[in-house]
């Protein structure tokens, strides 16, 4: 008689986001649609947006949104940006550290699954 087995857990809880372009209503629905399938307590996001071209007020109030709505759900999210642009854009916001930020992906992930 086989012995039985435990059924894995399948819940989903990482999604890294890659953005591109501006950060406009079109991504914030990608984001949303990602955020939607992240389960459980410990759910992790990250979003890169070395690639966004453009972020302005709006996109910036958007990203902080999204990192209180995962603290929120019991997980977190960080940003990863090779180039550095969204430093500046976080910092006029006076917003220098919230969302963490990282340069790279595996930083972010090394990071987050450490908290």
């Amino acid at each position: 008689m086989a012995e039985p087995r435990e059924v894995p857990d399948f819940q989903r809880t990482w999604a890294i986001i890659a953005l591109s372009g501006s950060l406009d209503d079109a991504t914030v629905d990608q984001v949303e649609r990602e955020i939607a399938q992240l389960y459980g307590e410990g759910a992790r996001l990250i979003v890169d947006v070395s690639e966004l071209h453009f972020l302005d007020d709006h996109g910036v109030d958007v990203l902080v949104l999204l990192a209180h709505h995962m603290r929120r759900q019991g997980g977190l999210m960080a940003l990863t940006d090779r180039r550095g642009s969204i430093r500046e854009a976080l910092g006029r916001a006076g917003l220098p550290d919230l969302p963490p930020l990282f340069t790279s992906v595996a930083e972010a992930m090394l990071a987050l699954d450490h908290d």
